[in-house]
């Protein structure tokens, strides 16, 4: 009862505050299990991206740094966005993480996830392998994404989100965590052909 109202008030909160278009919205599969894969330039990435897909998709999660939860405001915004914490630092990956990602979308829920594993700053940088584990494993399909201009979010500079195409992952059989990378990477080139215009 409490989320529906509050990321309503989110979503205007990016329309005043940061002029947010978001194209592609329809292309978001209404049922199953599905990883949505975004780019990541700034903190503010979840709430732009994930206000709107919960509309679409009010069963949908993100995974999200497990700092942000300490972070006043931010904190409970992205517990409304339905977040659960990934310990980025843990020797080896977090391993409570993936389970908890895996069972999102063998529940057949829709997971957002970005690939780079950490904000990228403009930069472009090598894809983590998780994204093409969770569609292997989980056997779901990968709809890319892209959000423009956020990491000028403190100067209030229009935001743009675009949703991209389904992909899915075939893995050849001969070596996973080559197959992984090489996935991955095809996912994030996906992400980085979605244009502004």
């Amino acid at each position: 009862m409490f989320a529906g109202p509050f990321l309503a008030f989110v979503r205007l909160l990016m329309r005043l505050l940061y002029r947010i278009e978001v194209s592609g919205l329809e292309k978001v599969p209404a049922s199953g299990a599905v990883i949505l894969a975004c780019n990541h330039l700034s903190n503010i990435d979840p709430p732009a991206l994930m206000s709107f897909v919960k509309k679409a998709r009010p069963d949908a999660c993100i995974i999200a740094k497990k700092e942000l939860f300490a972070v006043p405001v931010l904190g409970s915004v992205i517990r409304a966005l339905g977040a659960f914490p990934v310990d980025r630092r843990r020797e080896g990956g977090d391993l409570g993480a993936m389970r908890a990602a895996l069972g999102v979308l063998r529940a057949g829920r829709l997971l957002a996830i970005f690939p780079e594993g950490t904000r990228a700053k403009g930069k472009k940088l090598e894809p983590k392998a998780g994204v093409a584990m969770l569609a292997h494993r989980a056997g779901a399909p990968v709809l890319t994404a892209r959000v423009f201009n956020s990491e000028n979010a403190a100067k209030l500079g229009k935001i743009k989100v675009k949703f991209g195409s389904l992909m899915t992952f075939e893995p050849s059989g001969e070596d996973p965590k080559k197959d992984y990378l090489e996935f991955s990477r095809t996912v994030m080139d996906g992400i980085f052909a979605i244009t502004e215009d």
